[in-house]
């Protein structure tokens, strides 16, 4: 079992001196996994036509296997696609192509998704329906909600759009539940866990969404640009690649024998395949270090005891609910401040960063949620609770100085 903690920091490439706070952003891969990527990419360099025409598509299915049996799926109903926005895109453009056909999504969609279903909106009119959260909310809240929306909206919906954690705020939501009413109600489920796999456990064989697409390449250490999309076997027939290759092919019926699905996506064009291929290995090194449950209890635990602190220094409080549902590995504290209203919010967030990043050398993600600003703070295998305390300070320091 490792220590976990700053200890561990020097097994990946961040800068001495930096602190860093907001791995949900971009993950981060350990320095061994740096050598399996270079050893992949050398051997497709030297032989190309060997490695892309015979070798690199057994290795695929490996690594596909691997992720299947850590999501408690079938590996046949997984493809590869570079990031969660880009299997989403699969999904919604596939779908949503009838005029006045019916989408619901969450107002704290990611900002691409929410720009996906805006896009399929003006392009072929569909209805988008959006069901506003504002956090703290219960799930038991969030479920009412949705129900309210449901009866209000009583025509047909097609597709239900929603997270398995949300970006911002960075809480956890209850997909599982969301999904068990959602196909009560005969109502197509995706779910975006970009923040999932490797944070939370998914179980998909449990949950039976539709469709769920999650990132390896943030909290799972794969080298980025490595995901995964998930598709029930019943719809596949009706999904393709945002990229369509030489296999496509139309499919009309569930039971198509001829489906295209696997081969359809396995190849966007020439690429670096590489991050998909250190799927394995990133799983080996969280063996090594315990397991899936050592490295989410650990994570948890900081994010929990990280966030009361810094919201000790800061004056200010945890977005939690009564229910302590919301927190995974990130944790979500009140900033104390009340910028001028005459600087939009992109540039305020634009101006914490820069200070965060330029003049502190740290970094969590600042956000805006009705009415008040916010620090994602996320907790992984190499920070420690002194890191949060640092980050705290920080942040009240930034705070003070934007309220000048």
């Amino acid at each position: 079992m490792a220590n976990f903690g700053k200890s561990l920091r020097e097994d990946f490439f961040l800068k001495d001196g930096y602190v860093p706070l907001n791995h949900g952003s971009y993950g981060s891969y350990p320095k061994q996994i740096r050598d399996k990527l270079h050893h992949y990419q050398m051997v497709a360099e030297q032989n190309p036509d060997r490695f892309y025409r015979r070798e690199m598509f057994p290795l695929l299915d490996k690594n596909r296997k691997s992720v299947a049996k850590l999501l408690n799926c079938d590996a046949d109903d997984l493809v590869f696609v570079t990031n969660a926005t880009a299997g989403t895109n699969s999904v919604v453009r596939s779908l949503m192509t009838e005029e006045g056909a019916q989408l619901i999504c969450f107002s704290t969609a990611y900002n691409a998704v929410e720009r996906t279903l805006a896009y399929v909106e003006d392009k072929y009119k569909v209805k988008l329906i959006t069901v506003e959260l504002n956090y703290p909310m219960s799930n038991d809240a969030i479920l009412a909600k949705l129900e309210a929306t449901l009866q209000a909206n009583p025509g047909p919906i097609k597709l239900a759009v929603m997270d398995a954690i949300t970006s911002v705020p960075g809480v956890v939501f209850p997909y599982e539940r969301v999904c068990a009413l959602l196909r009560e109600r005969g109502i197509l489920s995706l779910v975006d866990g970009a923040h999932a796999i490797g944070q939370i456990p998914v179980n998909l064989r449990e949950t039976d969404p539709d469709f769920f697409v999650t990132n390896c390449h943030k909290w799972l250490f794969t080298p980025r640009g490595a995901a995964i999309l998930y598709v029930r076997r019943d719809q596949q027939y009706t999904i393709h690649p945002a990229l369509i290759n030489a296999s496509y092919k139309h499919h009309t019926k569930p039971n198509d024998t001829s489906s295209t699905f696997q081969s359809e996506f396995s190849w966007p064009g020439t690429s670096d395949f590489s991050p998909y291929l250190c799927i394995d290995d990133a799983l080996s090194f969280r063996e090594s270090l315990g397991g899936e449950q050592a490295i989410q209890d650990y994570c948890h635990r900081l994010a929990i005891e990280g966030g009361h602190a810094v919201a000790e220094i800061l004056g200010t409080e945890v977005l939690e609910n009564e229910d302590k549902s919301l927190t995974a590995c990130m944790s979500n504290v009140r900033l104390p401040f009340n910028p001028s209203s005459q600087v939009s919010e992109s540039d305020m967030t634009n101006m914490i960063i820069d200070k965060l990043l330029y003049e502190e050398n740290c970094m969590a993600a600042p956000y805006y949620h009705h009415g008040q600003w916010f620090a994602r703070l996320s907790a992984q295998i190499y920070t420690g609770l002194d890191d949060f305390k640092y980050v705290g300070h920080a942040l009240l320091k930034v705070c003070k100085s934007l309220e000048q």
